[in-house]
C-alpha cells in the first residue's frame, strides 16, 4: 500500500487571495528569486496587464510574458526570467554620460516635484510611486502629468496618502500628495 504525499508546484503562483496592496511586491520577489531561465505561472482573477507594464518599464528584455489562460474568471501567465537583474534595493551601476534632465525629481523647501510629462505609461506612475516612497513626514509631492493620473489615486490611498488633483490650462494635470 502506497500513500501519496501532496506536493506543491513551485512553478504555480496563485495570487487571487493575496491583498492588492502587497500582491505586486510578492510577485516581483518570486521573480527575483528565479534563476535565469526559470519561470512560474501566475494565476489571478483578472488580467494582470498593469503588472506587465511594471515589468516592461523596470526590466525591459529581462522577462517573457506568455498568457496560458485568458479569463474571463481566471488568468494564467507564464513569466520567465531571461536575464539577471538588480533588485530595486541594490545599487544600479551608473551609465557614464546618461542624464535625463527633463524628467528629474526636484526638491524645493517642503515640496518634492516630479515632472512626468512626455513619458509613456506606466513610467509616470512608476516615477511618482517611487518618489512617494521616499517622501518624509511633513513634505508634499507635486506630480505633473500629461493626463489625469487616475491609476495613482487608489495606490496613493492604499499607501496612506491623500491627494488633490487639478487640470491645468495647458492640458497637463498637477497632483499634490501628502501622507494622511
Amino acid at each position: 500500500m502506497s500513500s501519496s504525499v501532496p506536493t506543491t508546484d513551485s512553478t504555480r503562483f496563485d495570487v487571487r487571495e493575496i491583498p492588492c496592496r502587497i500582491k505586486h511586491g510578492q510577485i516581483f520577489q518570486r521573480w527575483f528569486d528565479l534563476p535565469v531561465g526559470g519561470h512560474f505561472v501566475l494565476v489571478n482573477d483578472h488580467d494582470p496587464v498593469p503588472l506587465y507594464y511594471q515589468f516592461a518599464a523596470q526590466f525591459p528584455g529581462a522577462f517573457n510574458w506568455e498568457y496560458q489562460l485568458r479569463g474571463p474568471e481566471e488568468f494564467q501567465v507564464r513569466i520567465t526570467k531571461l536575464a539577471p537583474v538588480n533588485r530595486p534595493d541594490e545599487p544600479t551601476p551608473a551609465c557614464p554620460g546618461s542624464h535625463d534632465d527633463e524628467h528629474e525629481t526636484a526638491a524645493a523647501g517642503d515640496v518634492v516635484e516630479v515632472d512626468a510629462r512626455g513619458l509613456e505609461p506606466p513610467e509616470p506612475l512608476m516615477r511618482i510611486l517611487a518618489a512617494m516612497e521616499t517622501l518624509t513626514a511633513g513634505r508634499k509631492l507635486r506630480a505633473i502629468t500629461d493626463r489625469e493620473p487616475c491609476h495613482l489615486f487608489g495606490e496613493a490611498k492604499q499607501r496612506g496618502f491623500r491627494h488633490e488633483s487639478s487640470a491645468q490650462p495647458n492640458g497637463s494635470w498637477v497632483t499634490v500628495l501628502e501622507r494622511a
